[in-house]
């Protein structure tokens, strides 16, 4: 049986094991860290002990992580939780030249959501003059190699910072965050630095995420990205929440600021409010609030309500023209795999949604080797069209198999997202 590559992550149907979070933390007793077999976060206990392990300096690289189940992290009954690792990056004191010393913790592996939420969780961290002054999020921080994905935020989603806030990442210094959403409310103190997603991202890799929460900022405020430079992307996102910064400095809808050459803010758009006071230094955008001559802004919309003017890759549409079926084609700007789809399941007030949104095994690329007829019933996967005796292969969506046998009739003990292979074919079904 040949070996296909499968890149994603799909829904599983086992539930919390608790229904609350009761502050406690407990090491996971399923997988072995490798992409096959990657361990799974089941419950509220397994992700406060990821928090522990990460800030203690455990950065899990090349590790994996799968979540199993929503998770309800007690905020409303009074439980915090800080940041899954820590930043701690300053200049060097004793360096004329000013050298920086990173001592922070960085989580280094893939953590895969599986297209669950993780909700009522009140993170909060405010650094101080003798400790790292940022790094708030779900994560503080992440590096090259680091994969956060396939994962949402509930709109009781509650995140308190200073420096470098954002409900999911503080600081992206590499890595990538995909199909990825939040519904926080993000309150930051800081003079620089908040998000509704990523705060501040160098290098990084941000697509086919969306916000639709409320940002509260002051300097460097963006409803994907604060900041974003050093050759930063965003590509494919949406922002459909609040930007509220009265006081402060370049603010955007997506961006709050981009510099440096390789950055890019591609094939977005932001139908979100935008809260913010024009001042001699900068004025809000609907998309990037500053953005100097060598980053890419391209292919870009806003809807009009009469406060922004169109700019170089920046276009204003109506909000008829928003909701129309054209809206996905421009986005998806020719690209076969088409992210952008109508809303047709009413998800996001008529505005384009992602694909992931509308199915989540759209999230799932395998090698094209011709489309398999499948249909599914009462957790049977009945394959038409192939021989009787072909060998059938069926993968989970971190690529590991879970069934190899003959016949076209297969039966498997776990709903989910699965890849099947047979006869020199290839179907995605969601059982």
């Amino acid at each position: 049986m040949k070996n296909y590559a499968i890149l994603a992550i799909g829904a599983l149907c086992a539930l919390s094991a608790n229904a609350a979070w009761d502050g406690s933390a407990q090491e996971w007793t399923q997988g072995d860290g490798s992409k096959g077999n990657p361990y799974l976060i089941e419950n509220e206990q397994h992700l406060a002990y990821l928090q522990q392990q990460v800030t203690a300096g455990n950065s899990y690289k090349d590790t994996y992580f799968l979540m199993t189940a929503d998770m309800d992290m007690s905020g409303d009954a009074g439980q915090k939780i800080l940041p899954i690792g820590f930043f701690d990056e300053y200049v060097n004191p004793d360096d004329p030249q000013g050298s920086l010393i990173d001592e922070s913790k960085y989580f280094l592996g893939t953590f895969d959501g599986g297209f669950h939420v993780i909700d009522n969780i009140y993170i909060e961290y405010i650094g101080t003059d003798f400790e790292a002054v940022g790094g708030t999020g779900l994560f503080a921080c992440l590096d090259d190699g680091s994969v956060v994905q396939n994962l949402g935020l509930g709109s009781r989603t509650v995140v308190v910072g200073g420096e470098l806030t954002a409900s999911l990442v503080g600081q992206m210094n590499g890595g990538i965050v995909k199909n990825c959403y939040s519904s926080a409310t993000v309150n930051s103190g800081s003079s620089f630095g908040s998000a509704g997603l990523v705060a501040v991202s160098s290098g990084g890799y941000i697509e086919k995420c969306y916000f639709n929460g409320t940002v509260k900022g002051n300097s460097d405020v963006g409803g994907i990205v604060g900041t974003a430079q050093y050759g930063a992307e965003v590509v494919n996102c949406y922002n459909a929440g609040v930007i509220d910064a009265p006081n402060g400095w370049y603010v955007g809808g997506i961006v709050g600021s981009a510099y440096d050459s390789g950055t890019r803010i591609v094939n977005c758009y932001n139908v979100g409010e935008v809260i913010a006071t024009e001042s001699f230094i900068s004025s809000p955008q609907p998309i990037a609030g500053d953005a100097e001559y060598k980053v890419l802004v391209q292919n870009c919309y806003f809807l009009d309500n009469g406060s922004f003017e169109e700019a170089s890759g920046v276009m204003k549409k109506s909000d008829e023209e928003m909701k129309s079926d054209n809206m996905p084609i421009l986005l998806n700007a020719g690209d076969a795999a088409a992210p952008w789809q109508v809303d047709s399941k009413s998800l996001n007030n008529g505005y384009p949604v992602l694909a992931w949104q509308n199915d989540p095994s759209a999230g799932i690329a395998v090698q094209a080797i011709g489309n398999l007829a499948v249909g599914v019933q009462n957790g049977t996967i009945y394959l038409y069209g192939i021989d009787d005796n072909a060998e059938v292969a069926i993968y989970n969506t971190v690529g590991a198999l879970v069934y190899s046998g003959r016949g076209n009739a297969i039966n498997l003990a776990q709903c989910g997202i699965y890849v099947v292979v047979a006869d020199g074919k290839v179907a995605k079904v969601r059982l």
